[in-house]
């Protein structure tokens, strides 16, 4: 369990129990953030996958 996870069960509670009158996007930040993080990754990772295959391609395709 990471620091997000952990923060947004702490806010969630807090919001819960009425100790903290923040509306549920900004409770709810933490995770929106990890997720934005994750997708950032995993777009970066196929772009350079396809880059990298692209330009395999073309050198194999010179060499014969």
């Amino acid at each position: 369990m990471g620091i997000s996870e952990i923060l947004t069960i702490i806010f969630v509670t807090m919001k819960l129990l009425g100790k903290i009158e923040w509306s549920w996007w900004l409770v709810l930040l933490p995770e929106i953030i990890g997720l934005a993080v994750y997708v950032l990754i995993v777009v970066s990772i196929i772009v350079s996958h396809n880059r990298t295959n692209k330009r395999m391609n073309k050198y194999f395709k010179d060499m014969f």
